[in-house]
């Protein structure tokens, strides 16, 4: 994995699996959205996003509006927190955190109060995604021995928290992670290495993990999926340009068959870890390009690039070990 991705990095009570998920569908090729007219800061006026930032000492979850004005820390102990998503009515903000000894999965409200543990298993769990239902979480947890795709329920109600392995160990290791759940809820988009030793983009049914496929085929690092609001793109982090994994990762978009794949990004070092706003305007992702990872926000045809964060240098003259990274797009 590149080093712009960190693991740690991101309702009503369901029974088993929500009924909005059962009807699985076939994917069709749609076509591109069109491109808005308007600056990189205004269509996303009054959102939030939440981010990771070592600026205080170690990894911990940050809020700030759209434009990067009124940065707030959220999480404030020992451990690394990181991955954070936010819940479908905006009201809550799933993590990875170590605060506990191994990484496991968290909840909070969105100003930080309120944390509750979801999972408690001692092996690894990380980069939760919420279904747009809000009543289960999806994630990657090494619990079966290798990484691997899960999904839980947020409450555990009458029905129990009803924990599914979506996607199956490999014998050779491979692993399958850094997921999104798609906001029509049909699907989850994650990264897989299962063919090669270098991950590739697939989509699978959120219900079980069936209907698997394939939608990146390169020599190149294709991961960290994220969609549009419209469920009909994925845009993703992928080093395709120049040498196989040369390291210079750019932001791409796809349709959600992996037809129509387009570049987004063109600047030196990692571009990674893209969502998008959810007017469907922008897109929110980090990049080294200065130097030291920081968020920036650039329109949905990569034009209107502009940089929310600056590094402990900049702001108070700390080293340039400081780095800002993993951002997510509120739902409002």
């Amino acid at each position: 994995m590149h080093l712009a991705t960190q693991r740690f990095a991101s309702p009503t009570t369901a029974r088993g699996v929500s009924l909005a998920l059962i009807a699985l569908v076939v994917l069709v090729s749609p076509a591109a959205p069109a491109v808005s007219e308007v600056s990189a800061l205004q269509s996303a006026t009054g959102s939030k996003i939440a981010f990771v930032s070592t600026r205080d000492g170690n990894p911990e979850i940050y809020v700030m509006d759209a434009d990067g004005s009124n940065q707030t820390r959220l999480t404030n102990n020992p451990g690394r927190d990181g991955a954070p998503t936010w819940s479908p009515d905006g009201t809550r903000i799933a993590f990875a955190s170590s605060r506990d000894g191994n990484s496991d999965i968290y909840i909070m409200d969105a100003d930080g109060s309120n944390v509750t543990r979801l999972t408690t298993d001692p092996a690894d769990d990380g980069g939760p995604s919420w279904s747009p239902d809000g009543s289960m979480i999806a994630f990657d947890s090494d619990r079966s021995g290798s990484s691997q795709v899960w999904r839980t329920n947020v409450e555990a109600g009458n029905w129990g928290y009803n924990l599914t392995q979506l996607t199956e160990d490999h014998p050779l290791g491979r692993v399958n992670n850094f997921l999104a759940w798609s906001p029509d809820g049909r699907w989850i988009a994650f990264e897989a290495d299962r063919d090669r030793d270098d991950p590739e983009i697939y989509v699978a049914s959120s219900v079980d993990g069936t209907y698997q496929q394939r939608l990146t085929f390169t020599r190149a690092l294709d991961e960290v999926p994220s969609w549009t609001p419209d469920s009909k793109q994925i845009v993703y982090s992928t080093d395709v340009d120049g040498e196989p994994q040369n390291g210079n990762y750019e932001i791409y978009i796809m349709n959600v068959d992996g037809s129509d794949k387009r570049r987004l990004t063109n600047s030196p070092g990692q571009d990674s870890n893209p969502t998008v706003s959810p007017d469907g305007k922008q897109i929110v992702f980090d990049s080294s390009r200065d130097g030291v990872t920081e968020i920036y926000v650039m329109s949905i045809d990569g034009t209107n690039q502009v940089r929310l964060t600056m590094s402990g240098t900049e702001r108070t003259g700390n080293d340039r070990g400081v780095s800002n990274g993993n951002p997510a797009w509120s739902p409002f």
